[in-house]
Parts: structure tokens; C-alpha cells; sequence
């Protein structure tokens, strides 16, 4: 598997692999000409996209945990557990609802594998949660959270810090003590209403076949009616396939999800304010 093409990736989360290794930075040089003279700025760049020394080091770490991570669909995932996953899957920026609509904060990709086509016979859903800071590609926004999920949005920019500081500690959040106190809105429920109504906002053509690695958050149980649903937060993200799908495959994925969806295959209305529909999250150069 080559590293390519990446949409999503946080050196925070790969530093914390490698504690004892400060990363490499070279100063880069500015320089701005005025009048009647010129400055000179000192400083050290940030590339959005990793560096070869930090693909180097995503190797490393693929090949130290390929003993130990499952496939996202595995059964009896615990939190903190690594998964790998390869699947067709849309992705969009969010913000809590309380915020004002260009205040996109976090990064959410959606994706379903049907049980006709999954190894272990039962659907799976997977919904990967991270920071627009590690966001390299021009993305739709989905708008706001939603009512009710603050919870989420919460935990997303705490791990994020976490990562930020070189913590791999599993957050309080998502112990057990703290995941059976009682409350109104389970994280169970809250993490299956986001993956609903962002799944619902994108036409199935704005899906791709993606892949990378990703820890586990929570792990929430199907049944008969609802699927399992794995949320987990990404180290990377990246185009699983240089080789586009045939016309039929896509015409069939399309076909699939606007049955799933109850959607009309011609035409696909988001489920977002008018406000909101045209609305795209452009990473910061």
C-alpha cells in the first residue's frame, strides 16, 4: 500500500508514536520589499501535506501496529483499539450548533458496508471524527452538528488536544464509568444521529474509496433494523484507488444508497438550510 493523495493526516497523532524525536523543521526565510527598504522575516513553515521525513514515520508506525489492528468491521472492537479500513465513503466539515456558520471545526467521513458484501455477514457502519486543522483537501460543509450533540463535538477537540499534547490516553469520556452515567442523550444515540443526517446531506456521487488507520472511540452494537456503528479518529486518510470505478459499479453504488436513503436516483436534495448548500471548507495555506 503506497502513501498518496492524502486528504486527511495529523502529525499531531503521528508524533505521539515517536515522544522522544522532536520533529525537523528548517527555518525558512521571508522576505517582503518596502519602502525605502526591505525586511527580513525568520520563521518555520508548516507544508500541509506530510513531509517525506513523516511518511517515513507513517510507514514505521503502519508496520509496527500490522500485528495488532483489525479491520474496521471486526467484532468485540474495544476503545483504543487500531483499525484499518478500505471502504467508499464522503467526508464534510461541521460545527457545533451553537456557532456561527463559517466556524467549521471538525471533519466528519461517513461510510456503510452493506452485510450482501461484508465478510462477517452484518452491516457496519464506520464514522471517523477528527479537526479540520488536519484537513489537507477544499471540502462541502454539512453545517451545523445538530441539536442535542455537543457531547461529540466535545470529545472531538478534546482528543484532539490530547494528540496535541503527545497524550495516547484514552479520555475520560469514553471510560466505562463515564460512558454508563446516566444522562439524556446517550453517546450512543448521539453518534448515530450525526452519522444519519451527515449521511443523508451527500448525494452518493460524492463518495470515494478512501483508507488509512484509525483508533477507536466507541464501539455501538447493532441489531435487526440499525447497523453497528464504529467511531474512531483518524491518523490519515487517503485515495485508496488511482483506477476510477466503472460507469455500472457507480451507477449501482448510486442506486444502492438512494434506496437506503429514500432518495429519488435522478436527483439528490440535501437536507441542509439553503444557506448551508453551497457552503465549503478551504484549508488555510
Amino acid at each position: 500500500m503506497h502513501l498518496n493523495n492524502m486528504i486527511y493526516f495529523s502529525r499531531h497523532r503521528l508524533r505521539a508514536f515517536f515522544p522522544d524525536r522532536a520533529p525537523h523543521l528548517m527555518p525558512t526565510v521571508k522576505i517582503s520589499a518596502t519602502l525605502p527598504g526591505a525586511s527580513v522575516e525568520i520563521g518555520t513553515p508548516s507544508p500541509r501535506g506530510p513531509s517525506e521525513a513523516e511518511l517515513n514515520r507513517l510507514h514505521q508506525v503502519r508496520n509496527e501496529l500490522k500485528n495488532r489492528m483489525s479491520h474496521f468491521y471486526a467484532p468485540d472492537l474495544r476503545t483504543g483499539e487500531w483499525i484499518h479500513f478500505d471502504l467508499r465513503m464522503g467526508w464534510s466539515t461541521t460545527h457545533e450548533d451553537s456557532d456561527l456558520p463559517d466556524l467549521d471545526d471538525v471533519l466528519i467521513f461517513f461510510g456503510s458496508l452493506p452485510r450482501e458484501e461484508s465478510p462477517v455477514g452484518r452491516s457496519v457502519d464506520l464514522m471517523l471524527c477528527g479537526s479540520t486543522e488536519h484537513l489537507l483537501q477544499r471540502t462541502a460543509s454539512a453545517g451545523r452538528m445538530g441539536s442535542g450533540t455537543a457531547w461529540l463535538h466535545r470529545l472531538i477537540l478534546k482528543i484532539n488536544g490530547l494528540d496535541e499534547a503527545g497524550s495516547t490516553d484514552i479520555p475520560h469520556e469514553l471510560t466505562l464509568a463515564a460512558l454508563s452515567a446516566p444522562r439524556i442523550n446517550r453517546p450512543e444515540t448521539v453518534s448515530r444521529w450525526v452519522f444519519d443526517v451527515i449521511a443523508r446531506h451527500h448525494s452518493p456521487q460524492h463518495r470515494a474509496r478512501v483508507q488509512g488507520l484509525a483508533r477507536v472511540d466507541l464501539n455501538t452494537e447493532g441489531d435487526a433494523v440499525v447497523p453497528q456503528l464504529i467511531v474512531a479518529t483518524p491518523l490519515y486518510v487517503q485515495d485508496a484507488s488511482v483506477k476510477p470505478l466503472r460507469w455500472l459499479t457507480r451507477l449501482r453504488l448510486h442506486r444502492d444508497l438512494c434506496r437506503r436513503y429514500n432518495r429519488s436516483i435522478w436527483r439528490w436534495r440535501p437536507d441542509l438550510p439553503a444557506s448551508d448548500r453551497n457552503r465549503f471548507y478551504q484549508p488555510r495555506p
